[in-house]
């Protein structure tokens, strides 16, 4: 856990803020050569990219703060403006980024379906990083189990201070405090892996789907990339919510990532549907 990588005066570099700024310029850095790949001119996405980031973090900070208001912001309003800090809900961003991006393209008269398709394949890869940043910020972990693969936080982390006041993690005969937390799953580098290999696999689709040779054309696969990533994300975080050991608001039985988990998947199925439904050759 470095939350903090160093302190020079009055600067200070958080590692979950590094991890973010690194992902977004990743993700940025593919996406322009998939807009150059179909035609276009990659100059013109920074505009679109900075717009999108800023509304994406208005909506995951937002999201986050709604579900830990009671926990973490009650008592300090203001911590809700310290982003550099941590504390993003992912889904948030989706929502909102989404939301900005249909906005654009309704404005610019531009297709949805298939800049929906170019954004589908980088934000993967943009999440990977978030989550190691989420891992090094000691957020975000996993439940408490003894594994080869689990991780021990130090002392006064948050996993730490929650065991603690659970009870799971007494104090010693002596009165002295444990200087780990008991071993916890990484769900953090979990989630990151699982996002590295859908960005992988949806870069391959993206490819197949829609060619260099097709540039300037529109795409009848238009939606399939978007489907896929809300399929596939879906499926992993409904899966890591499962493992998860912070505090998370519940709707019912499940958390209300896995609420909008399975939201993305009604959503991708209904894009797959559109899709088999565009593509059926009319009746003779």
């Amino acid at each position: 856990m470095h939350p903090v990588l160093f302190t020079l005066g009055p600067f200070t570099l958080h590692s979950y803020g590094l991890c973010m700024a690194v992902g977004i310029l990743c993700a940025y850095a593919v996406l322009a050569r998939l807009v150059a790949r179909r035609g276009e001119d990659p100059d013109a996405l920074a505009n679109l990219v900075v717009a999108l980031v800023l509304v994406g973090l208005a909506g995951a900070r937002t999201f986050y703060v709604a579900e830990h208001w009671s926990a973490q912001f009650a008592g300090d309003p203001l911590a809700a403006v310290r982003i550099w800090e941590g504390g993003l809900m992912f889904y948030g961003s989706i929502v909102f980024g989404a939301a900005g991006l249909v906005a654009w393209c309704l404005w610019r008269r531009r297709s949805v379906l298939e800049w929906l398709d170019r954004f589908a394949v980088v934000v993967p890869l943009g999440q990977a990083f978030g989550r190691v940043g989420c891992f090094l910020n000691g957020c975000c972990w996993g439940r408490a189990c003894d594994t080869a693969l689990s991780v021990r936080y130090p002392a006064h982390s948050a996993p730490w201070r929650e065991q603690l006041d659970a009870g799971a993690l007494p104090p010693f005969s002596d009165g002295s405090l444990p200087a780990r937390s008991l071993p916890v799953l990484p769900t953090q580098l979990f989630e990151a892996a699982g996002c590295l290999a859908l960005f992988a696999l949806l870069l391959l689709l993206f490819r197949r789907l829609h060619p260099a040779s097709d540039a300037g054309k529109p795409s009848r696969a238009a939606g399939a990339v978007a489907a896929g990533y809300f399929l596939g994300y879906g499926a992993i975080r409904f899966v890591d919510e499962i493992f998860r050991a912070d505090e998370r608001l519940h709707f019912g039985w499940f958390s209300i990532s896995q609420s909008i988990s399975m939201a993305l998947w009604a959503l991708g199925l209904a894009l797959l549907a559109r899709l088999l439904l565009v593509r059926r050759p009319p009746n003779p």
